[in-house]
């Protein structure tokens, strides 16, 4: 029993360790340094020390290069720290390789270029653990949220031709000239005509939005992915298809049917999104089948995009955009928008296709969980 229990112990750790190695990502740095009265050895600075202080250098260069790209929380959660987090680099950036080398004589001057290895992961754990004291997050422990995270694939998008719409106008005029001649003797005239026709043509072109039609993804791996992003929040996950289960002992009609078409694009006018009639019947059904133990809701979709070959890597690339809204539900104001993530696009590379998605939607469902708690 006391090994089960140290077993138990910890897998948590355990599991936590394998997530903070296995999510990484590559930069490109570029440094270049004064040499002095140092020559070049071999491509390389005489001086070995200078060629680390350039290596040092280019490292910094690809953190910087990394950082600011991260999300806008992200970021703010960095900079607060900013200090302590390039004072500990070498957390973060686990691996290098050195791309280029450019070591001259005359010029008394070290290039070297990098790419390096960033421990993701390590990163977006310590920015949450510096959040995890907010009140904010404090309040959703063990709070009940409905759940409805729809996981799509772009099957078909109707691109309409231009309607264009040609006008023009025909104008005519008409000139006459007449001239006399006489002498003593006679008196002739001789008249002339031109007929002139000026056209003038225009109009105007409009093109109706490319709709868009979806098929829906796997809503059972959406689940345990999303389960996985509550965890962290300590909320009770409550899925919308057991929320229409108990609203139909209410009396109330199925609703599942209808959304998961509206979001497939395959009726409503709203561009595969939920109308707002159906989003505020379902807000109507969790307050009224939840009693005060429904709190929040968890509206949104992530994309899939058709997996395709990476040019510079061989493998397979996809893309997930992401679009998720954290709503807290209130008996009469209704739902209140706590935190959103979104529109995001998320890219991940695997072996097959298969993967690749896979691992870009493992992504996508990470970047929320980091994105609601630092936003919380």
């Amino acid at each position: 029993m006391n090994k089960l229990k140290i077993l138990l112990f910890y897998m948590p750790m355990l599991i936590l360790s394998l997530e903070v190695f296995s999510q990484s990502v590559t930069e490109k740095g570029v440094a270049s340094i004064e040499l002095n009265k140092s020559t070049c050895w071999d491509g390389k600075p005489a001086d070995r020390n200078k060629h680390f202080e350039a290596i040092e250098k280019a490292k910094i260069s690809a953190w910087n290069k990394y950082t600011s790209n991260l999300s806008s929380d992200r970021l703010n959660a960095y900079y607060a720290s900013e200090d302590r987090f390039l004072a500990e680099l070498d957390k973060y950036i686990t691996d290098y390789v050195i791309l280029t080398t450019d070591c001259s004589k005359t010029k008394r001057n070290y290039t070297i270029s990098l790419r390096v290895t960033i421990n993701e992961a390590r990163l977006n754990n310590k920015l949450i653990a510096k959040s995890s004291g907010s009140a904010a997050k404090q309040n959703l422990q063990g709070q009940g949220i409905v759940v409805l995270v729809v996981p799509r694939k772009t099957t078909e998008a109707l691109i309409f031709d231009d309607k264009v719409t040609k006008q023009s106008m025909t104008k005519n005029s008409l000139s006459a000239d007449e001239m006399m001649d006489s002498d003593e003797s006679t008196v002739s005239i001789t008249e002339t005509s031109t007929v002139r026709e000026s056209t003038t043509t225009g109009g105007s072109t409009s093109r109706k939005a490319t709709k868009r039609t979806y098929v829906i993804g796997d809503l059972n791996d959406a689940s345990s992915q999303i389960n996985n992003v509550l965890a962290p929040l300590g909320m009770r996950a409550f899925g919308a298809a057991r929320l229409e289960g108990m609203a139909s002992r209410y009396g109330y009609d199925p609703f599942m049917n209808e959304v998961l078409d509206q979001f497939a694009g395959k009726i409503g006018d709203l561009g595969a999104n939920i109308s707002p009639q159906k989003q505020n019947e379902i807000i109507d059904l969790i307050i009224e089948v939840g009693q005060g133990r429904l709190n929040y809701f968890l509206l949104g979709t992530v994309d899939s995009s058709v997996p395709r070959i990476d040019p510079d890597s061989g493998v397979y690339k996809s893309d997930v955009l992401v679009n998720v809204q954290l709503y807290r539900i209130d008996d009469f104001f209704g739902a209140e928008s706590v935190a959103s993530v979104g529109p995001e696009i998320k890219t991940a590379f695997g072996e097959t296709d298969v993967l690749s998605e896979k691992a870009a939607l493992k992504k996508a469902f990470s970047e929320v969980t980091n994105s609601l708690i630092l936003k919380l």
